[in-house]
Protein backbone atom coordinates (compact mmCIF):
# COMPACT_ATOMS: atom_id res chain seq x y z
CA UNK A 1 0.00 0.00 0.00
CA UNK A 2 1.64 3.58 -1.06
CA UNK A 3 1.36 5.89 1.46
CA UNK A 4 -1.64 8.56 1.20
CA UNK A 5 -0.57 12.00 -0.63
CA UNK A 6 -1.47 15.30 -2.17
CA UNK A 7 -3.43 14.31 -5.24
CA UNK A 8 -1.58 16.95 -7.49
CA UNK A 9 1.26 14.75 -6.54
CA UNK A 10 0.31 11.74 -8.15
CA UNK A 11 -0.53 13.69 -11.86
CA UNK A 12 3.31 15.39 -11.71
CA UNK A 13 5.05 14.50 -14.98
CA UNK A 14 8.88 14.66 -16.05
CA UNK A 15 7.40 17.83 -18.35
CA UNK A 16 6.34 19.56 -14.82
CA UNK A 17 8.96 18.42 -13.10
CA UNK A 18 11.63 19.69 -15.71
CA UNK A 19 9.61 23.25 -16.09
CA UNK A 20 9.59 24.25 -12.92
CA UNK A 21 11.75 21.88 -10.61
CA UNK A 22 12.75 24.36 -7.48
CA UNK A 23 9.46 25.14 -7.35
CA UNK A 24 7.91 21.79 -7.23
CA UNK A 25 10.86 20.82 -5.25
CA UNK A 26 10.12 23.25 -2.85
CA UNK A 27 6.23 22.10 -2.40
CA UNK A 28 7.98 18.37 -2.33
CA UNK A 29 9.78 19.13 0.69
CA UNK A 30 7.09 20.57 2.64
CA UNK A 31 3.94 18.43 1.50
CA UNK A 32 5.38 15.22 0.54
CA UNK A 33 9.63 14.94 1.02
CA UNK A 34 9.23 11.20 0.01
CA UNK A 35 6.57 10.73 -2.73
CA UNK A 36 5.48 8.06 -5.40
CA UNK A 37 5.33 9.45 -8.40
CA UNK A 38 3.21 7.08 -10.55
CA UNK A 39 4.61 8.30 -14.09
CA UNK A 40 8.28 8.28 -12.98
CA UNK A 41 7.13 4.43 -11.19
CA UNK A 42 9.48 5.19 -8.12
CA UNK A 43 9.90 7.31 -4.92
CA UNK A 44 11.21 10.67 -4.92
CA UNK A 45 13.10 11.80 -1.74
CA UNK A 46 13.73 16.05 -1.99
CA UNK A 47 15.12 16.88 0.84
CA UNK A 48 18.71 17.37 2.41
CA UNK A 49 17.65 14.71 5.23
CA UNK A 50 16.27 12.23 3.64
CA UNK A 51 18.17 12.11 0.70
CA UNK A 52 21.49 11.52 3.03
CA UNK A 53 19.34 9.02 4.26
CA UNK A 54 18.95 6.55 1.64
CA UNK A 55 22.52 7.81 -0.16
CA UNK A 56 24.08 6.42 3.03
CA UNK A 57 22.15 2.97 3.71
CA UNK A 58 23.68 0.43 1.86
CA UNK A 59 22.35 -2.23 3.62
CA UNK A 60 18.46 -1.16 2.77
CA UNK A 61 18.87 0.43 -0.61
CA UNK A 62 21.41 -1.08 -3.25
CA UNK A 63 22.76 0.54 -6.29
CA UNK A 64 21.24 2.31 -8.58
CA UNK A 65 19.86 -0.38 -11.26
CA UNK A 66 17.07 1.57 -12.54
CA UNK A 67 14.90 0.42 -15.45
CA UNK A 68 15.99 3.82 -17.59
CA UNK A 69 19.67 2.77 -16.32
CA UNK A 70 19.44 -0.65 -17.10
CA UNK A 71 17.79 0.21 -20.78
CA UNK A 72 20.34 2.89 -21.55
CA UNK A 73 24.02 1.69 -20.25
CA UNK A 74 23.51 -1.92 -19.80
CA UNK A 75 24.32 -4.28 -16.79
CA UNK A 76 26.39 -4.77 -14.95
CA UNK A 77 27.19 -0.89 -13.99
CA UNK A 78 29.19 1.31 -11.56
CA UNK A 79 26.13 2.55 -10.20
CA UNK A 80 23.96 -0.78 -9.78
CA UNK A 81 26.40 -2.94 -8.47
CA UNK A 82 27.48 -3.45 -5.05
CA UNK A 83 29.90 -5.62 -3.03
CA UNK A 84 32.96 -6.64 -4.53
CA UNK A 85 31.93 -5.84 -8.03
CA UNK A 86 31.60 -2.66 -7.53
CA UNK A 87 35.05 -2.37 -5.67
CA UNK A 88 36.26 -3.84 -9.13
CA UNK A 89 34.07 -1.36 -11.59
CA UNK A 90 35.07 1.42 -9.20
CA UNK A 91 38.88 1.09 -9.95
CA UNK A 92 38.29 0.41 -13.71
CA UNK A 93 36.33 3.63 -14.30
CA UNK A 94 38.34 5.59 -10.95
CA UNK A 95 41.69 5.17 -11.93
CA UNK A 96 41.80 7.55 -14.63
CA UNK A 97 40.77 10.65 -12.67
CA UNK A 98 41.95 9.83 -9.25
CA UNK A 99 44.27 12.74 -7.46
CA UNK A 100 47.12 12.31 -8.98
CA UNK A 101 46.19 11.65 -12.61
CA UNK A 102 43.85 14.68 -12.45
CA UNK A 103 46.90 17.02 -11.23
CA UNK A 104 48.93 15.48 -14.57
CA UNK A 105 45.20 16.07 -16.79
CA UNK A 106 45.09 19.86 -15.58
CA UNK A 107 48.46 21.12 -16.18
CA UNK A 108 49.07 18.76 -19.35
CA UNK A 109 45.85 19.12 -20.87
CA UNK A 110 43.14 21.60 -19.37
CA UNK A 111 44.54 24.71 -19.17
CA UNK A 112 46.33 24.68 -23.16
CA UNK A 113 42.84 23.71 -23.84
CA UNK A 114 41.28 26.42 -22.70
CA UNK A 115 42.95 28.77 -23.94
CA UNK A 116 43.16 27.23 -27.59
CA UNK A 117 38.96 27.33 -27.29
CA UNK A 118 38.71 31.11 -25.95
CA UNK A 119 41.66 32.09 -28.50
CA UNK A 120 39.14 31.09 -31.07
CA UNK A 121 36.93 33.53 -29.59
CA UNK A 122 39.09 36.60 -29.99
CA UNK A 123 37.50 39.49 -32.00
CA UNK A 124 34.02 38.70 -31.49
CA UNK A 125 31.58 41.01 -29.32
CA UNK A 126 29.41 38.21 -28.35
CA UNK A 127 29.58 34.14 -27.27
CA UNK A 128 27.21 31.27 -26.64
CA UNK A 129 29.57 29.75 -23.69
CA UNK A 130 27.71 26.25 -23.26
CA UNK A 131 28.36 25.47 -27.16
CA UNK A 132 31.74 27.90 -28.28
CA UNK A 133 33.43 26.90 -24.71
CA UNK A 134 31.74 25.29 -21.95
CA UNK A 135 30.79 22.09 -23.34
CA UNK A 136 33.77 21.61 -25.25
CA UNK A 137 36.18 21.94 -23.11
CA UNK A 138 34.65 19.66 -20.64
CA UNK A 139 34.13 16.92 -23.22
CA UNK A 140 37.52 17.01 -24.45
CA UNK A 141 39.10 16.82 -20.77
CA UNK A 142 37.39 14.07 -19.70
CA UNK A 143 38.09 12.49 -23.24
CA UNK A 144 41.78 12.97 -22.46
CA UNK A 145 41.35 11.60 -19.11
CA UNK A 146 40.47 8.43 -20.67
CA UNK A 147 42.43 8.17 -23.77
CA UNK A 148 39.65 9.14 -26.59
CA UNK A 149 41.06 10.26 -29.25
CA UNK A 150 37.84 11.71 -30.58
CA UNK A 151 36.79 15.01 -31.93
CA UNK A 152 35.06 17.38 -29.43
CA UNK A 153 31.84 17.72 -31.63
CA UNK A 154 31.14 13.53 -31.75
CA UNK A 155 31.73 13.68 -28.11
CA UNK A 156 29.01 16.49 -27.22
CA UNK A 157 26.93 14.48 -30.05
CA UNK A 158 27.43 11.30 -27.88
CA UNK A 159 27.23 12.88 -24.65
CA UNK A 160 23.39 14.67 -25.60
CA UNK A 161 22.05 11.84 -27.17
CA UNK A 162 23.15 9.32 -23.93
CA UNK A 163 21.58 12.20 -22.16
CA UNK A 164 18.61 12.11 -23.90
CA UNK A 165 17.82 8.36 -23.58
CA UNK A 166 18.68 8.53 -19.81
CA UNK A 167 16.10 11.29 -19.16
CA UNK A 168 13.48 9.21 -21.43
CA UNK A 169 12.20 7.92 -18.00
CA UNK A 170 8.33 8.81 -18.24
CA UNK A 171 6.53 4.38 -17.82
CA UNK A 172 3.12 4.05 -18.44
CA UNK A 173 0.91 2.63 -15.62
CA UNK A 174 1.92 -1.29 -16.99
CA UNK A 175 5.61 0.04 -16.08
CA UNK A 176 6.35 -0.10 -19.79
CA UNK A 177 8.44 2.82 -21.15
CA UNK A 178 6.26 5.34 -22.44
CA UNK A 179 8.69 6.82 -24.89
CA UNK A 180 10.47 4.04 -26.12
CA UNK A 181 11.58 5.45 -29.72
CA UNK A 182 13.22 8.18 -27.29
CA UNK A 183 16.06 5.95 -26.69
CA UNK A 184 17.29 5.63 -30.70
CA UNK A 185 20.05 8.31 -30.15
CA UNK A 186 21.05 6.70 -26.82
CA UNK A 187 21.11 3.46 -29.08
CA UNK A 188 23.39 4.93 -31.74
CA UNK A 189 25.71 6.46 -29.40
CA UNK A 190 26.41 3.48 -27.41
CA UNK A 191 27.02 1.11 -30.74
CA UNK A 192 29.74 3.80 -31.65
CA UNK A 193 31.23 4.16 -28.39
CA UNK A 194 31.24 0.40 -28.18
CA UNK A 195 33.36 -0.32 -31.56
CA UNK A 196 35.21 3.11 -30.58
CA UNK A 197 36.42 0.85 -27.54
CA UNK A 198 36.93 -2.15 -29.63
CA UNK A 199 38.86 -0.50 -31.97
CA UNK A 200 41.20 1.12 -29.10
CA UNK A 201 41.73 -1.88 -26.73
CA UNK A 202 42.76 -3.76 -30.44
CA UNK A 203 45.58 -0.63 -30.68
CA UNK A 204 46.45 0.09 -27.15
CA UNK A 205 44.99 -2.65 -25.02
CA UNK A 206 48.63 -3.83 -24.67
CA UNK A 207 50.44 -1.04 -24.04
CA UNK A 208 50.93 -0.36 -19.84
CA UNK A 209 50.63 2.77 -18.51
CA UNK A 210 47.51 3.65 -21.42
CA UNK A 211 44.27 4.81 -20.19
CA UNK A 212 42.43 1.88 -21.87
CA UNK A 213 45.00 -0.94 -20.14
CA UNK A 214 44.64 1.06 -16.91
CA UNK A 215 40.98 0.94 -17.05
CA UNK A 216 41.34 -3.15 -17.85
CA UNK A 217 44.03 -3.85 -15.69
CA UNK A 218 44.49 -1.56 -12.80
CA UNK A 219 43.96 -3.50 -9.26
CA UNK A 220 43.86 -6.54 -11.01
CA UNK A 221 46.24 -9.71 -10.81
CA UNK A 222 48.85 -9.82 -13.51
CA UNK A 223 47.24 -11.78 -16.66
CA UNK A 224 43.83 -11.19 -15.11
CA UNK A 225 42.41 -8.37 -17.08
CA UNK A 226 38.79 -7.10 -17.19
CA UNK A 227 36.70 -8.26 -20.15
CA UNK A 228 35.49 -5.07 -22.09
CA UNK A 229 32.08 -5.70 -21.86
CA UNK A 230 31.96 -6.00 -18.60
CA UNK A 231 33.64 -2.59 -18.14
CA UNK A 232 31.68 -1.16 -20.99
CA UNK A 233 28.06 0.05 -19.43
CA UNK A 234 30.43 1.76 -16.47
CA UNK A 235 32.75 3.81 -19.28
CA UNK A 236 29.20 4.50 -20.61
CA UNK A 237 27.90 5.85 -17.18
CA UNK A 238 30.91 7.70 -16.73
CA UNK A 239 30.86 9.73 -20.10
CA UNK A 240 27.62 11.01 -19.60
CA UNK A 241 28.12 12.41 -15.86
CA UNK A 242 31.63 13.20 -16.79
CA UNK A 243 30.78 14.97 -20.22
CA UNK A 244 28.09 17.07 -18.73
CA UNK A 245 28.86 17.84 -15.24
CA UNK A 246 31.94 19.86 -15.35
CA UNK A 247 30.40 21.96 -18.72
CA UNK A 248 27.03 22.51 -16.54
CA UNK A 249 28.60 23.38 -13.09
CA UNK A 250 30.68 25.92 -15.22
CA UNK A 251 27.33 27.34 -15.72
CA UNK A 252 25.92 27.25 -12.56
CA UNK A 253 28.98 28.94 -11.24
CA UNK A 254 28.84 31.48 -13.73
CA UNK A 255 25.02 31.95 -13.58
CA UNK A 256 25.44 32.22 -9.72
CA UNK A 257 27.95 34.69 -9.53
CA UNK A 258 26.31 37.21 -12.42
CA UNK A 259 22.61 37.08 -9.91
CA UNK A 260 25.03 39.68 -8.09
CA UNK A 261 27.48 41.64 -10.29
CA UNK A 262 29.15 42.59 -6.83
CA UNK A 263 30.44 39.30 -6.32
CA UNK A 264 31.02 38.19 -9.95
CA UNK A 265 33.36 41.53 -9.44
CA UNK A 266 35.30 39.94 -6.77
CA UNK A 267 35.90 36.29 -8.35
CA UNK A 268 37.20 38.04 -11.64
CA UNK A 269 39.72 39.74 -9.62
CA UNK A 270 40.40 37.51 -6.85
CA UNK A 271 40.68 34.03 -8.65
CA UNK A 272 41.63 32.31 -5.58
CA UNK A 273 38.08 32.75 -4.67
CA UNK A 274 37.18 30.85 -7.89
CA UNK A 275 37.02 27.23 -5.45
CA UNK A 276 34.24 28.66 -3.06
CA UNK A 277 32.56 30.07 -5.84
CA UNK A 278 32.31 26.70 -7.44
CA UNK A 279 31.07 24.75 -4.02
CA UNK A 280 28.08 27.54 -4.17
CA UNK A 281 27.42 27.18 -7.85
CA UNK A 282 27.49 23.84 -7.55
CA UNK A 283 25.04 23.51 -4.72
CA UNK A 284 22.96 26.33 -5.80
CA UNK A 285 22.09 25.20 -9.16
CA UNK A 286 23.23 21.31 -9.11
CA UNK A 287 23.94 19.29 -12.88
CA UNK A 288 22.53 16.02 -11.36
CA UNK A 289 19.08 17.31 -9.94
CA UNK A 290 17.13 14.35 -9.86
CA UNK A 291 19.16 11.93 -11.65
CA UNK A 292 20.19 9.67 -8.77
CA UNK A 293 19.06 6.18 -7.74
CA UNK A 294 18.94 3.40 -5.61
CA UNK A 295 16.69 -0.21 -5.31
CA UNK A 296 15.31 -0.95 -1.98
CA UNK A 297 16.02 -4.13 -0.91
CA UNK A 298 13.79 -4.57 2.23
CA UNK A 299 10.48 -2.80 3.12
CA UNK A 300 11.56 0.58 5.07
CA UNK A 301 9.87 3.77 6.08
CA UNK A 302 11.58 6.77 5.86
CA UNK A 303 9.51 10.33 6.68
CA UNK A 304 6.47 8.39 6.69
CA UNK A 305 6.51 6.67 3.43
CA UNK A 306 6.85 2.52 3.29
CA UNK A 307 9.02 1.65 0.48
CA UNK A 308 8.59 -1.93 -0.50
CA UNK A 309 11.44 -3.73 -1.63
CA UNK A 310 12.26 -3.96 -5.22
CA UNK A 311 10.89 0.09 -5.12
CA UNK A 312 12.82 2.67 -6.93
CA UNK A 313 13.96 5.40 -5.80
CA UNK A 314 15.08 8.69 -7.17
CA UNK A 315 17.27 11.65 -4.79
CA UNK A 316 16.57 14.73 -6.18
CA UNK A 317 20.12 16.07 -5.14
CA UNK A 318 19.54 19.57 -6.50
CA UNK A 319 16.36 19.90 -4.02
CA UNK A 320 18.31 18.81 -1.65
CA UNK A 321 21.13 21.46 -2.04
CA UNK A 322 18.00 24.23 -1.83
CA UNK A 323 16.40 22.74 1.38
CA UNK A 324 15.56 25.74 4.16
CA UNK A 325 16.27 23.30 6.81
CA UNK A 326 19.75 23.27 5.86
CA UNK A 327 20.91 26.12 4.26
CA UNK A 328 20.06 29.35 5.12
CA UNK A 329 18.62 31.14 2.29
CA UNK A 330 19.08 28.41 0.19
CA UNK A 331 17.46 29.86 -3.44
CA UNK A 332 20.16 32.98 -3.35
CA UNK A 333 24.26 32.45 -4.35
CA UNK A 334 26.51 33.44 -1.82
CA UNK A 335 30.16 33.69 -2.03
CA UNK A 336 30.06 33.89 1.61
CA UNK A 337 27.63 31.47 2.47
CA UNK A 338 29.57 29.48 5.64
CA UNK A 339 30.87 26.08 5.04
CA UNK A 340 28.14 23.50 4.80
CA UNK A 341 28.64 19.69 2.50
CA UNK A 342 26.22 19.60 -0.74
CA UNK A 343 25.43 16.38 -2.16
CA UNK A 344 26.02 17.58 -5.76
CA UNK A 345 28.20 14.45 -6.29
CA UNK A 346 25.96 11.72 -4.21
CA UNK A 347 27.04 10.53 -1.26
CA UNK A 348 28.37 7.10 -0.18
CA UNK A 349 29.67 4.22 -2.08
CA UNK A 350 27.96 5.34 -5.19
CA UNK A 351 28.99 9.03 -4.82
CA UNK A 352 30.72 10.61 -8.67
CA UNK A 353 33.75 8.99 -9.44
CA UNK A 354 34.91 12.41 -11.05
CA UNK A 355 34.53 14.69 -7.83
CA UNK A 356 38.03 15.46 -7.60
CA UNK A 357 38.37 16.15 -11.34
CA UNK A 358 35.34 18.23 -12.10
CA UNK A 359 35.89 20.95 -9.91
CA UNK A 360 39.79 21.68 -11.20
CA UNK A 361 38.01 21.89 -15.04
CA UNK A 362 35.46 24.53 -13.89
CA UNK A 363 38.23 26.79 -11.98
CA UNK A 364 40.65 26.19 -15.07
CA UNK A 365 37.65 27.13 -17.51
CA UNK A 366 36.25 29.84 -15.44
CA UNK A 367 40.17 31.55 -14.21
CA UNK A 368 41.08 31.95 -18.38
CA UNK A 369 37.93 32.96 -19.53
CA UNK A 370 37.88 36.09 -17.05
CA UNK A 371 41.92 36.44 -17.70
CA UNK A 372 40.52 36.69 -21.31
CA UNK A 373 37.69 38.31 -21.42
CA UNK A 374 37.64 40.84 -18.01
CA UNK A 375 34.62 43.04 -19.43
CA UNK A 376 32.62 39.43 -19.65
CA UNK A 377 29.20 39.85 -18.89
CA UNK A 378 25.34 38.44 -19.87
CA UNK A 379 23.98 39.34 -22.68
CA UNK A 380 20.62 41.11 -21.26
CA UNK A 381 18.81 40.97 -24.54
CA UNK A 382 18.79 36.75 -24.65
CA UNK A 383 18.71 36.11 -20.96
CA UNK A 384 19.43 32.02 -19.76
CA UNK A 385 17.24 29.57 -19.24
CA UNK A 386 17.47 26.73 -16.89
CA UNK A 387 15.15 24.03 -17.09
CA UNK A 388 15.37 20.04 -16.94
CA UNK A 389 15.15 17.75 -13.93
CA UNK A 390 17.18 14.82 -14.06
CA UNK A 391 19.91 16.78 -15.35
CA UNK A 392 19.10 20.91 -14.47
CA UNK A 393 21.14 23.73 -16.00
CA UNK A 394 20.85 26.76 -18.61
CA UNK A 395 21.44 24.58 -22.40
CA UNK A 396 22.72 28.53 -24.03
CA UNK A 397 24.18 31.02 -21.85
CA UNK A 398 24.69 34.26 -23.98
CA UNK A 399 27.70 36.93 -23.31
CA UNK A 400 28.71 39.90 -24.19
CA UNK A 401 32.60 39.54 -24.40
CA UNK A 402 33.52 43.03 -24.64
Amino acid sequence: MRTAEPAWVSELTLEDLASDADAIAARLRSEAPVAWIPKIGGWLVTTYRACRRVAEDDRTFSGGTSPVHERVYGTPHVLGADGDLHSDLREAVGSPVGPRAVRDLVSSKVGPAARTYLESLRGRDRAELMADYFEPLSVRSVADAYGFDVDADTLRRWFHDLSVGTQNMAVNPDGAFANPEGFRGADAAREEITQYLQDLERREGATVGSPIHRMLNSGRATGDPRALETVLPSVLIVLMGGLQEPGHACGSTLLGLATDPAQLARVMADPALLPRAIVEGMRWLSPLYGGASRVCVEDVEIEGARIRRGDTVWMAYGSANRDPAEFTEPDRFDLDRPAHAHLAFGLGRHACAGSALAPQIVRVALQELFAAFPDLRLDEARPPRVQGWFFRGAPEIHVQLS
